[in-house]
């Protein structure tokens, strides 16, 4: 893909008319190739989001396509033709090239492309063949204007590649044709780099349309349906991430990756191919010395802003270079809203990065140090440690450290204290107090509790027997509240909820650690089912004016107020309240041109992940995951991680692959083991059972069930259910399942469930007593499981969570069941199940079969779906009907589907496709 990129091949069309030129002429016999689309290639990814903009094109007097090569600007323009001609609209297709660098040549080419849109457009212009290096532009514009007004068609004219043509050329050809052309001829323009103004300045923001490499690049849902599409399956979700992330979406990098799956030893993708290499240099050959020098040296920056360049470079070179930047489109993009800072493609931004350190060894330290320094000074604390780093300026790195300690924990990004805790291993009494309190405390967050707990212990002994840090001091509660964060981290969440509180009530602390300690108390009750004291513990403290570091508690508290809505089985509010605090944390952040930390983001990411799996919404629940994965177990607490590796292992099953799903359970196993949570490992041996009955793997199911049991009954001071309610889930599946069943097991259950209610548990309440109807049921006792079936359906009914339903794990029993329970509450799970098709499993294969149809194939099934006949759609496509057939012949054995109606249905059925987001 890459050499057809940097050498652009064009398919062969039917030609226009063979007019030949005299010796000396400006214009040559015309390329054919240059005025029809290319042929699309195989594999085009769907991308309704952008495909859906061709309707705006035929509303706008100019559409712009610009962005660096290999971002799909001629495939989209393609599609676009091709959807026009489909509803009737001309089109005219021409591809410029450094040979049409005159005005008359350019325009001669323009009434050719519109001459093979229409044979009555074009034809003055090109009877002047032999003559027309003799007329001037405004008189070919005239004849191609008058042309066009007499036509009565909306029309597109698709002109490629506008960057292979100089400036004042272009705008010379171009600008008076624009200007006064009907209302009825639209324009595309394609450019590798910004567009002469001249060009443009004379209209409405309302009549242009301009797309860049912002919207081209592809979203991750774009880029889980490639890999997709592609055959590659992925390990874990959080390998979508990071593909993602090292690509950035640029189309050119994916297509590398693919047809050469790279990682390196951190297991972190590569997508940088000898192609992407060489077009790198191709781009950096075109630039003057200098600026290929300065361009080099803004590869050693993650971001960099105009003010900075200026400090670096001086100002005169760095407005140049900035400039020609931004003209070439030279993968530079904005950060968010600041349009003052910037940063680089990240596989750019390696290239350069590599051949600075390469070609200019004697400037990296320097450079990065007065970076370092300018970020100091504003107080971009993150930038100025890590370029001070990388500059091997450690003292000085220390000095900044002790300053912005504190300031960087509460902003969230503990993960650099954590870094440099390991890297330096710092004795205590080489750092003040508050900085080594800051260190207990990033340990503590990034789950390095054994640590934490360490370096507190050594605190607490130093100041043990100083006077003023005794009981009432503001030291000794802080560090109270640290063991009451990390008790809860440990997940003793009862002790850690009292401590908390007494904490509170001692004195006035600051923010930061009040939100703390009304977290930990929340959390609390929520695992005791106190629901009373939950609703009216006070909120977290807010305040966008001292940074974006308070938002954390109120993620923390948002995630841990939808646990507590899904435990209840109010699946929206849950939803709703982690949604608004992801907006807030998005918007807060992009107003400061910073970045949130990622594994704070990952609780609620992981929480809608498997609140979206509990409706059935596997797309989104993925979506959700390829957002969290590599970053949950850096900063998530225990629900979290259940959260995201258990919705993670039952989607790889549903998707059929039982082995990855084991794969993610045991790295879950893993994890609980390592930080000695019990409750986890509970979770995960409940989850084996599960994975185990659905593989019919008798044998293994037992033994975890055992397990579950045995972990259950070991003595607990925390007043939660979940181990009880895992341990007789799991009895009472293997019962089901008529494996297994132990005495007095439905008297238990039947305990249980008036306990579940009690507390309000509504959740795990379904669970059991859908287990335990189905159970009644298969015993020949409908009179006692039907009740239980039909009140579990109206729960259900209400909360939305149907993959309660969908996951029971009947096995052989499941056809066995059906014969027992009601016609009503069979019903009633179809119509429950019919709602949700669209978006689980079904939906899934359904998506997975609709990526592999052709861009021409996905038009005829859409052509389809609007009513329209064989006869029909093979006039809209201008072919054969014979060349329908075939495709619906294609349709056919792709989709698995015997009528046009049901590749119709199935088409309807997508909204995965439908609506993917930018």
């Amino acid at each position: 893909m890459i050499d057809a990129m940097i050498m652009k091949s064009r398919a062969l069309t039917p030609p226009v008319p063979n007019i030949v030129s005299s010796s000396g002429n400006d214009v040559p016999l015309l390329l054919a190739t240059k005025l029809s689309p290319p042929r699309l290639a195989r594999g085009i990814l769907p991308r309704p989001r952008l495909e859906r903009l061709a309707e705006q094109v035929t509303e706008r007097s100019i559409t712009v396509l610009k962005a660096p090569p290999g971002f799909g600007k001629t495939t989209l323009a393609s599609i676009w033709a091709d959807s026009l001609a489909a509803q009737g609209v001309a089109v005219a297709w021409l591809s410029l090239d450094e040979q049409d660098e005159s005005v008359q040549r350019l325009l001669f080419y323009l009434a050719a492309a519109l001459n093979h849109a229409d044979p009555c457009l074009g034809r003055s212009c090109l009877g002047l063949q032999t003559e027309l290096t003799f007329f001037s532009m405004e008189t070919l514009a005239s004849l191609l204007i008058n042309e066009l007004i007499g036509f009565d068609r909306p029309l597109v004219l698709f002109v490629d590649d506008c960057h292979r043509i100089d400036d004042p050329v272009l705008v010379n050809a171009l600008r008076f044709f624009i200007e006064r052309a009907p209302q009825h001829l639209h324009m595309v323009l394609i450019s590798r780099r910004e567009l002469p103004v001249a060009l443009l300045e004379k209209r409405y923001v309302d009549d242009l349309l301009e797309l860049d490499s912002c919207q081209l690049r592809f979203s991750l849902e774009e880029t889980r349906d490639l890999l997709r599409k592609a055959g590659l399956e992925l390990e874990q979700a959080g390998d979508l991430s990071a593909i993602h992330q090292e690509t950035d979406g640029w189309i050119a990098a994916l297509r590398a990756f693919l047809l050469a799956p790279q990682f390196d030893v951190r297991g972190e993708p590569r997508a940088t191919s000898r192609g992407i290499c060489l077009l790198f240099d191709d781009l950096l050959n075109s630039l003057d010395g200098p600026s290929r020098d300065y361009l080099c040296q803004l590869g050693l920056l993650d971001k960099f802003s105009t003010a900075l360049i200026c400090e670096l470079i001086g100002a005169q070179p760095a407005r140049q270079l900035m400039g020609e930047l931004q003209r070439r489109q030279l993968f530079i993009s904005s950060l968010g809203e600041h349009e003052h800072w910037f940063k680089l493609h990240p596989l750019f931004r390696r290239h350069l990065k590599r051949s600075c350190l390469d070609q200019q060894p004697d400037v990296v330290a320097d450079f990065r140090f007065r970076a370092a320094q300018w970020f100091a000074k504003r107080g971009h604390w993150l930038d100025a440690i890590k370029l001070g780093l990388e500059a091997e300026q450690v003292e000085q790195v220390r000095e900044w450290i002790n300053r912005c300690a504190m300031e960087l924990l509460e902003r969230g990004d503990f993960s650099t204290l954590v870094m440099l805790e390991k890297r330096w291993k710092l004795e205590a009494g080489d750092v003040s107090l508050p900085l080594r309190m800051a260190r207990a405390w990033a340990m503590g967050l990034a789950l390095e509790v054994n640590v934490a707990e360490t370096l507190l212990n050594e605190l607490e002994s130093d100041l043990a027997g100083r006077q003023q840090n005794g009981p009432a001091s503001r030291d000794y509660w802080e560090m109270q509240s640290l063991r009451a964060m990390l008790l809860g981290l440990a997940d003793h969440n009862e002790t850690s909820g009292a401590l908390a509180a007494r904490c509170y009530q001692a004195m006035q602390h600051r923010p930061w650690i009040t939100n703390v300690l009304l977290n930990l108390i929340s959390c609390s009750h929520y695992h005791a089912g106190r629901w009373d004291a939950f609703y009216t513990v006070p909120p977290t403290f807010v305040d966008g004016r001292q940074g974006p570091g308070l938002l954390f508690h109120d993620c923390y508290r948002q995630s841990i107020n939808a646990l507590g809505e899904c435990a209840q089985g109010r699946l929206q509010d849950a939803q709703s309240g982690l949604e608004h605090v992801l907006e807030r944390i998005e918007h807060s952040f992009h107003a400061r041109m910073e970045s949130p930390n990622p594994a704070l983001l990952a609780l609620p990411n992981a929480l809608l992940a498997q609140l979206h799996y509990w409706r059935g919404d596997h797309a989104t629940s993925e979506t959700h995951l390829a957002k969290c994965m590599d970053f949950i177990a850096m900063g998530g607490f225990l629900d979290c991680l259940a959260a995201g590796y258990c919705t993670q292992a039952r989607l790889q099953w549903h998707q059929g692959a039982a082995t990855r799903a084991r794969r993610t359970l045991e790295q879950l196993d893993v994890l609980a083991t390592r930080h000695a949570w019990q409750r986890l490992r509970a979770r995960v041996l409940l989850e084996r059972v599960w994975l185990n009955l659905q593989d019919n793997k008798i044998r293994e199911a037992v033994s975890c069930s055992h397990a579950l049991v045995e972990l259950a009954s070991q003595a607990d001071t925390e007043a939660t259910l979940d181990k009880r309610v895992y341990a007789q889930l799991s009895l009472l599946w293997l019962a089901l399942c008529g494996i297994e069943e132990t005495p007095i097991l439905v008297e238990n259950i039947e305990a249980l469930l008036a306990l579940l209610q009690e507390r309000q548990l509504e959740l795990m309440y379904c669970d059991i007593a859908l287990a335990l109807g189905a159970y009644h049921c298969l015993r020949g006792l409908p009179e006692q499981g039907q009740p239980l079936l039909d009140e579990v359906l109206l729960r259900i009914q209400g909360s939305g969570a149907i993959s309660l339903l969908q996951d029971l794990p009947l096995g052989q029993a499941c056809e066995r069941l059906a014969d027992y329970v009601s016609a009503q509450w069979k019903a009633g799970v179809d119509a429950l199940f019919s709602a949700g098709q669209r978006l689980g499993p079904s939906a899934h294969s359904c998506n997975a079969a609709l990526l592999g149809l052709t861009v021409k194939e996905r038009q005829v099934v859409q052509l389809v779906a609007e009513g329209k006949s064989n006869k029909q759609i093979a006039r809209d496509l201008n072919v054969t009907p014979e060349t329908i057939k075939s495709h619906m012949k294609s349709i056919f054995a792709k989709l698995k589907v015997e009528s046009r109606a049901q590749a119709a249905v199935m088409l309807q059925n997508a909204p995965p496709l439908q609506v993917a987001r930018a």
